[in-house]
């Protein structure tokens, strides 16, 4: 396993941890249909997240590590129709692509999303921190927990003392 991976797997089980810290009920997304795949990476969603044991409610999240979320942004708002972004939104209208990074731009966190359901057609995908996104009600206090272990856990990987 390379660091990219390692890296990547360790921000799905951290976004994973905050859905549950904020009482959400966590199941892994299965399908019948062929996973939305470009080269060797997967995009299609990697849990579903229900706010009450019932499961009404519930959203359907990716999860992907990269190291600046600014960048991957960017280029895939430059390949217009061919962007994963517009890819997914066909499949999951109301996914939540969650962006993980262990370097964020001044004054953001490491956890950013881009909500589909809330996204304009045709206008260029932003994210904002996940905190941000108010219908998720996951306070600021368990992202920042989360940011603390991910900071440690990262530096851990790359060989760095915390």
């Amino acid at each position: 396993m390379d660091l990219l991976e390692a890296k990547s797997r360790v921000a799905e089980a951290l976004v994973e941890s905050v859905f549950r810290r904020a009482r959400y009920q966590i199941r892994r997304w299965h399908s019948d249909e062929l996973p939305l795949r470009f080269g060797r990476e997967d995009f299609s969603p990697d849990f579903c997240a229900a706010p009450g044991p019932d499961g009404a409610g519930e959203l359907l999240v990716e999860v992907k590590y990269r190291p600046s979320a600014d960048q991957f942004v960017s280029v895939e708002n430059q390949r217009g129709d061919r962007s994963v972004f517009v890819m997914a939104r066909r499949h999951w209208p109301h996914l939540y692509f969650v962006l993980v990074t262990d370097r964020p731009a001044p004054g953001r966190s490491c956890f950013q999303a881009i909500s589909f359901g809330g996204a304009p057609p045709g206008e260029p995908f932003r994210t904002v921190d996940l905190a941000d996104l108010r219908e998720l009600r996951i306070f600021r206090h368990n992202i920042e927990d989360h940011e603390e272990l991910i900071r440690r856990i990262f530096a851990l990987l790359s060989g760095a003392v915390p």
